[in-house]
Order: C-alpha cells, then sequence, then structure tokens
C-alpha cells in the first residue's frame, strides 16, 4: 500500500513539473537512482520557482559584502518527464551556488538520487542581499564534459535575517 501511494504521489509532482506548474516543486519522500538520458530539475528549499535563500550577515550590508547561507536550508533534485536539465550519459547531478564566494571553486553538492535533499555546505559565502543563481549540472563546475548534457538554473534571491 505505501509503495502505490509513494507511486502515486511521484507521478503527480512529475505531472504538475511537467506542465510548468508555476508554484513550488516538492521532492517525493524515498529516493530514485539518477540514470543517464533523464531530464531533472533542481531544488532550493523544495522550490524551483524564485526562491527566498536566507543570509546571515550581521552589522550593516555593504555592496559587494558575502556571507553564510543560514542554516537548514536545502537542495535537492527531482525528475521530470522532460525539458529543463538533462543527463546526457550521465548518473549524477552537482549543484552550487554560482555566486559562491568562498573559493575559487564554489562548494558543491553531489546528488546520485532524486528526492534526497542535502543542506547547503556550511562553507558557501553568498551575496547577503540580492539576486543570484543555483546551477545543476550533470557536471562539475568547470569541468570538461560529454556531448547531450544540459544543465538547469533556479533564481534564488538572497534574504539577509540578520538585521
Amino acid at each position: 500500500m505505501r509503495a502505490s501511494l509513494r507511486a502515486v504521489m511521484v507521478a503527480a509532482m512529475l505531472v504538475a513539473v511537467s506542465i510548468g506548474a508555476a508554484g513550488p516543486a516538492v521532492a517525493a519522500s524515498g529516493s530514485e537512482p539518477i540514470g543517464p538520458n533523464q531530464h531533472f530539475i533542481g531544488l532550493v528549499n523544495g522550490s524551483n520557482a524564485i526562491v527566498d535563500v536566507h543570509t546571515v550577515c550581521a552589522g550593516p550590508v555593504s555592496p559587494g559584502r558575502t556571507g553564510p547561507v543560514a542554516s537548514g536550508q536545502t537542495l535537492a533534485v527531482a525528475r521530470v518527464a522532460r525539458h529543463h536539465g538533462f543527463t546526457g550519459p550521465l548518473s549524477q547531478v552537482y549543484a552550487w551556488f554560482v555566486q559562491d564566494a568562498s573559493g575559487p571553486t564554489p562548494q558543491m553538492v553531489t546528488f546520485t538520487s532524486y528526492g534526497t535533499p542535502h543542506r547547503v555546505p556550511a562553507a558557501v559565502r553568498v551575496p547577503c542581499e540580492g539576486t543570484g543563481q543555483v546551477e545543476f549540472s550533470p557536471c562539475p563546475f568547470r569541468a570538461p564534459c560529454v556531448f547531450g548534457w544540459k544543465t538547469n538554473v533556479v533564481r534564488v534571491r538572497f534574504v539577509n535575517i540578520a538585521v
């Protein structure tokens, strides 16, 4: 009974995402391995719409200032029927904040299954306020990749909760 309920929930999520639902897309419970030639979307805090990402930047905020992402926020990947990202011949998806200022290479999260949220790494440093993007890609940051893959980008809004 539980397996059939899970199948119905996953099917409903895939239908909603594939027809372009404007609301949040929520990853189903459980996990399905990411495989080759699959379409996917990235989720930030459970959504693929413009998402608020809370930052913690105490004191006055100035242009260019960066700070940590508040704890408890997540990244995840959901499988969809078509469009969005595409794994090509690969079987994993990497995610990172494009604006991560923690070093020369952004902090990456690696996904090998759908519906399994991972916390944003504590070392991530993003603008205290403003807009940004989280990139979900079958290839690691700046790595040469194979033919046929496609990234998915989720737009985010950084909101400083420490002021």
